[in-house]
């Protein structure tokens, strides 16, 4: 059985997030077998960023897994995608013995003034053996809290901020709505910041990842950049474009700060020491610094 994100629970914008959850003897199994990571490995109470690719490789939803038990696992993504998620697991959930739902959980988060006070790892919330929320670490003081809408918000001691926030402080890229299939894992850096594993067995899209990873050279890198002179929104998959006119990447994400918008995009690296427009604005882009180094790369 396969249950839909419900979009009129609760207003909602391209940046709200739903926690769904896959439990049954195959949960995991069919996991390993969809994502780039190793749930297999992963121990209850762990969290880890899974991404589902298509065949030729590209990139149709990234999650952050929380693995509560063998057979329970809680995924939280985009709404949008997430409905167009569980209707591309479907066939493989037939066939298996596992269950996908919504659970109808908010997520929030915060950035701890003290992170000493940053709980290592995921923390579940219990009520009566039942599990109503999650409270996950993303290092840097950032945390997620995934909750049940009839229980208490985060503590007033933190410092409240979107999830869109965290992204672009972490520099991790989201899939939106818009730019389903449209990356590869390497345009977005998730072979960088361990979003992939190199050494699990075959899953959707693995032949295409690890032949770029070993015997390829990506032509696109995440950067993250601010937009100027625009505070309004732009849309996901935007093309850049250099002073020629030539396409140069695209606008992953993007959040409001202050006048200007912080950006997450992809762009070939040699353009980031050139100016880099908006196709068909006036906005531009400064500030343009690679997320990660190619040094970085995992191969675990």
């Amino acid at each position: 059985m396969t249950q839909s994100p419900s979009e009129t629970q609760t207003p909602y914008s391209s940046h709200t997030d739903c926690v769904m959850r896959m439990t049954g003897a195959d949960a995991r199994t069919v996991l390993q077998g969809q994502t780039t990571a190793d749930f297999e490995r992963a121990r209850p109470g762990e969290h880890l960023f899974a991404i589902f690719c298509n065949p030729k490789g590209r990139v149709i939803a990234d999650t952050l897994a929380l693995v509560a038990s063998e057979d329970t696992v809680f995924l939280r993504g985009r709404i949008p995608v997430m409905t167009q998620l569980a209707n591309h697991l479907k066939p493989y959930l037939a066939f298996s013995k596992s269950t996908l739902e919504d659970t109808g959980w908010i997520v929030s988060c915060d950035r701890l003034k003290d992170q000493a006070e940053q709980a290592e790892g995921a923390q579940l919330s219990r009520h009566a053996d039942v599990i109503i929320g999650a409270q996950v670490n993303r290092g840097h003081g950032f945390v997620e809290h995934w909750r049940s809408p009839e229980h208490e918000a985060p503590a007033a001691s933190a410092a409240l901020l979107s999830l869109a926030e965290v992204d672009l402080h972490t520099a991790r890229a989201r899939i939106e709505i818009e730019t389903i299939g449209a990356y590869l894992v390497q345009d977005l850096d998730y072979d960088l910041n361990g979003s992939v594993s190199f050494s699990k067995g075959c899953y959707t899209g693995q032949e295409i990842i690890a032949r770029l990873h070993y015997r390829g050279t990506p032509k696109r890198r995440l950067h993250r950049a601010v937009v100027r002179g625009s505070s309004e929104h732009l849309p996901p998959g935007i093309p850049l474009v250099d002073e020629q006119g030539k396409t140069v990447g695209s606008l992953v994400n993007a959040v409001a700060l202050s006048s200007d918008l912080g950006a997450l995009i992809e762009l070939i690296p040699a353009a980031a020491a050139e100016k880099v427009l908006i196709k068909g604005q006036s906005a531009h882009l400064s500030a343009i610094e690679a997320c990660h180094s190619a040094s970085d790369q995992s191969t675990g």
